[in-house]
């Protein structure tokens, strides 16, 4: 039988099969010559439509899909394909129209609520993309597409380091001792970064008065809400969704408060905007003589080697074939996040920077010489680098490269020199420590 003897419904069913192959040439072609004999062929027009999005001719796509809805505008699938030719052609809003209006035809089209995430998702829309998957999950609970998207979502939001923040019981334990040093039943506490809602919890099982958190992360903040509910504590503790710095006092808040407690420190110590931060705090949102915690904060650094780590870092060659020039486009700053690689610490600790948080309101850049000493003889990599956090009293906590936890958010930091150095006992070396309030780094200044 030759094509042209093919009945309408003969003919859509072989251009259906080769559009489902990705044959598009195909399909187009048998497609086009059903709408020479029924232009109003509603499938016809619905699937080449659909097609020519695909193949991105937007332009008679949306002449197509628009004809569909003219027929049937009921036609939910239409409306949502047209919204996917107008999301690749960055017209957002006409395709968040589309989108919503196929819902409204539709309220069980997955595929609408999907492609509604991955827009929202993809113009920064983070709380809103979520919605979506939620929606659609709860239509569809195993649909792939939504599933990853919103792992997506929340791995961009919420880093997977937070869980092992959160079960740092170093850590935790660390806060709990300071604010059971601060707190009594008049506290009013400030908070800097609210998270899971965990330390302002313990400050309200303390016996605080009042406490203020604030996050920006509404994602954080919205989960947050329901921990402090959780815990039958809403109404003791009250989340701002701001930055601190856009915190009024007697608006957000009644008054400066007498204890601020932050969490907001990084690997680095820093890299969150940490001294900007407690500037601010310092000078508007909190009372002259309040408690800080913690009262003081230090990066500190020590010479590294060791070959397991040195595997990981640094190449030379494999038998005969030279390779240590592929060193030269790998970064020099690493985030350690393994504990099975030996480490070797070849010299004494260091306390590169220290933060006074009580006795100082500003912290500006500083740029430093340090010599350092090596105790070990053999090959250094680089500069491994930790932090500490501190109370007066004594209370202090670290995560030096020595204590291997099971748990935690803050990792080492390897600075790597350009190429390693073969170290004796004794020998010393002069490294320049550098920060600018949010960036640290250390270089190898000479041997």
């Amino acid at each position: 039988m030759k094509k042209e003897d093919l009945t309408t419904t003969e003919t859509f069913a072989l251009a259906l099969q080769h559009h489902q192959k990705s044959n598009f040439q195909a399909a187009e072609q048998l497609y086009k010559q059903i709408l020479e004999i029924e232009p109003d062929h509603i499938e016809t027009n619905f699937r080449l439509g659909s097609l020519l999005v695909q193949t991105r001719n937007f332009d008679t796509a949306q002449q197509l899909l628009n004809k569909v809805i003219q027929i049937d505008p009921n036609h939910a699938k239409a409306n949502n394909n047209l919204g996917i030719a107008f999301q690749k052609m960055k017209k957002n809003q006409e395709a968040i129209n589309c989108y919503e209006k196929a819902i409204q035809i539709n309220p069980n089209l997955a595929d609408a609520y999907c492609n509604l995430a991955l827009l929202y998702m993809n113009t920064s829309r983070d709380e809103k993309a979520l919605q979506y998957c939620d929606e659609v999950l709860n239509l569809v609970p195993d649909m792939l597409k939504a599933i990853n998207l919103k792992s997506e979502i929340l791995k961009r939001n919420i880093p997977s380091w937070h869980v092992s923040m959160i079960n740092d019981d170093d850590r935790n334990n660390f806060y709990l001792s300071a604010l059971k040093t601060a707190i009594d039943s008049n506290s009013s506490v400030f908070e800097i970064g609210t998270g899971s809602a965990l330390l302002s919890i313990m400050a309200a099982n303390l016996g605080a008065k009042e406490i203020n958190t604030c996050e920006t992360n509404s994602i954080m903040a919205n989960t947050a809400t329901k921990i402090i509910a959780d815990n039958n504590l809403s109404k003791k503790i009250n989340i701002i969704q701001k930055k601190s710095n856009d915190i009024i006092v007697g608006k957000d808040i009644n008054k400066p408060a007498d204890v601020l407690v932050s969490e907001i420190f990084s690997s680095n110590l820093l890299s969150e905007d940490v001294l900007p931060s407690l500037e601010d705090a310092k000078k508007r949102l909190i009372s002259k003589n309040a408690k800080i915690i913690p009262e003081y904060g230090s990066i500190m650094i020590s010479l590294f080697g060791g070959d397991d780590i040195g595997k990981n870092i640094y190449t030379e060659k494999f038998e005969n074939i030279k390779l240590k020039k592929f060193n030269s486009i790998i970064a020099k700053k690493h985030i350690l996040h393994r504990q099975d690689l030996k480490i070797d610490l070849m010299s004494n600790a260091f306390e590169a920077f220290r933060f006074d948080f009580i006795n100082k309101n500003n912290f500006p850049p500083e740029n430093k010489k340090i010599e350092i000493a090596a105790i070990k003889k053999g090959r250094s990599y680089g500069i491994i680098q930790w932090i500490k956090l501190e109370m007066g009293n004594g209370l202090k906590h670290e995560n030096h490269p020595t204590n291997l936890t099971k748990a935690s958010g803050w990792q080492k930091v390897l600075y790597v020199f350009d190429d390693p150095i073969e170290l004796s006992i004794g020998q010393k070396i002069v490294i320049t420590a550098k920060h600018e309030r949010n960036i640290v780094w250390f270089f190898l200044e000479k041997i």
